[in-house]
């Protein structure tokens, strides 16, 4: 059944919460709901009927608190228990077949040639989380509605994003784990200019050992008002790859960042990492980058190549845009950066990316 068509159905159904269909160990239960979506809720240990809690949705839920995948509540019971991030009710929402359709916002030609034929229904989607889901979860629970957020990684985290931008008097921090934001010719990017609610925040990331970067989106939302490090945070992860695995050790930083038990973080260190990236497209191409990752005082960690400023003290090194560089590699070249009260020093040596 389509989703715009079973939506119809909740209007009459959705008032009686359906029976627990399974239990998943760990805090986490599953339910069916009457539109047909499955959703896996996890709640925080001594959770109290008198107590508001914020609310995080996930996509892709069939990965999220699976224990041989991301493995997502011991994640939060450790979070929780130091004390890093509040106790945040997440629901995990199956994708239920229906993964390219419900997260892909725009047309592709290149993706239903390569992918085949879907039906963009992001908007259907996004009304069913906030129709059904959400007052599914408030039934039982007491929720902070200022404090939602939603979360996806890869064309999850594109739809999330999209959430963000589309809906901010529903979601106040979308988080998006090398978003697929290529899409459609980055037509996301063009999007950026209808966010009016500067008290949302956004975090992106992408690891350097993927096949983008998102430095223009970043810029795109600074000129919009969003100041890195405040409401708008990237975060171009050292020799990470399009991978699980990889988005599970980096998932605590945007925890932190919406949930954090610490929210006047500020800046307290500054390390500048060298990147040498091969090209996806033009064989033998490299992309040369200097990446700076401020690290907060609560820990979290993002990038701002496009922020911070480059002084050449010794060697061969001419400073392109947002971080990129061109070096003579014949001879060792000495960068000081600096981003605010922060510094660090690079040392390029010889032959480095030849």
């Amino acid at each position: 059944m389509a989703l715009n068509s079973i939506l119809l159905l909740c209007i009459f159904s959705c008032s009686h919460p359906n029976e627990v269909v399974s239990q998943i160990p760990e805090q986490v239960e599953r339910y069916t709901l009457p539109n047909g979506m499955i959703i896996d809720v996890y709640t925080p240990l001594g959770v109290s009927s008198e107590q508001s809690y914020p609310l995080l949705i996930i996509n892709d839920g069939e990965v999220v608190f699976n224990q041989t995948s991301w493995n997502l509540t011991s994640k939060l019971n450790m979070l929780i228990e130091t004390n890093e991030i509040e106790p945040v009710i997440t629901v995990a929402i199956h994708t239920n077949g229906n993964r390219n359709d419900w997260y892909i916002p725009y047309l592709d030609s290149w993706i239903i040639q390569n992918w085949g034929h879907y039906t963009p229904s992001s908007k259907e989607y996004a009304t069913a989380i906030f129709e059904i889901v959400i007052p599914f979860i408030k039934k039982q629970y007491k929720i902070e509605e200022s404090r939602i957020g939603i979360m996806g990684a890869s064309l999850g985290g594109l739809l999330s994003t999209w959430i963000g931008i589309h809906y901010p008097e529903h979601i106040r921090y979308s988080a998006s784990l090398s978003g697929s934001f290529w899409v459609n010719d980055y037509q996301i990017f063009k999007e950026v200019d209808s966010i009016e609610n500067l008290d949302q925040k956004f975090w992106f990331d992408i690891g350097t050992k993927e096949w983008n970067y998102y430095v223009p989106f970043y810029r795109a939302l600074d000129e919009q008002g969003l100041e890195p490090g405040i409401q708008n945070f990237y975060y171009e992860v050292p020799d990470a790859r399009h991978t699980d695995a990889d988005w599970v050790k980096r998932i605590h930083l945007p925890l932190k960042l919406f949930y954090g038990t610490n929210p006047e973080s500020v800046p307290e260190s500054m390390e500048v990492h060298l990147e040498c990236i091969p090209s996806q497209s033009v064989p033998g191409r490299k992309f040369r980058r200097l990446n700076p990752v401020v690290t907060l005082t609560n820990g979290v960690r993002f990038s701002l190549a496009h922020k911070a400023t480059y002084e050449l003290e010794s060697g061969e090194v001419q400073f392109g845009s947002e971080g990129s560089l061109l070096n003579n590699p014949d001879i060792e070249s000495k960068i000081l950066i600096t981003y605010k009260e922060l510094s660090d020093n690079l040392t390029i040596p010889v032959n480095w990316c030849r």
